[in-house]
């Protein structure tokens, strides 16, 4: 099974992996991306969810007190997100040489 990602996907895939994307049921589009960088802001994330749910990359975790779940990588979202990573080494050495 071959995947192809965007480099949107692949940046959402890294925010996952940074335990910075959420689902909040207190909203309609419930999904948000958290910026990394100070001042703390929100994106929403729903429609740029749907294709990594689709291929089954990502998952909730349980919920919090307030009914929070963050998104984790599945096995395959890990396996997929380090051949990325491979895949992005191998190009710059290859510009390097």
């Amino acid at each position: 099974m071959e995947i192809a990602l965007d480099t949107e996907q692949v940046q959402l895939l890294v925010a996952v992996e940074q335990k910075r994307v959420h689902m909040d049921p207190r909203f309609r589009a419930p999904d948000f991306e958290r910026d990394p960088g100070p001042p703390l802001a929100m994106k929403r994330a729903t429609q740029r969810m749907v294709p990594l749910k689709r291929m089954r990359l990502v998952e909730l975790e349980p919920a919090d007190k307030s009914g929070v779940r963050l998104y984790k990588l599945t096995t395959l979202g890990e396996q997929v997100l380090a051949e990325v990573r491979e895949q992005e080494a191998a190009a710059r050495t290859e510009v390097g040489a």
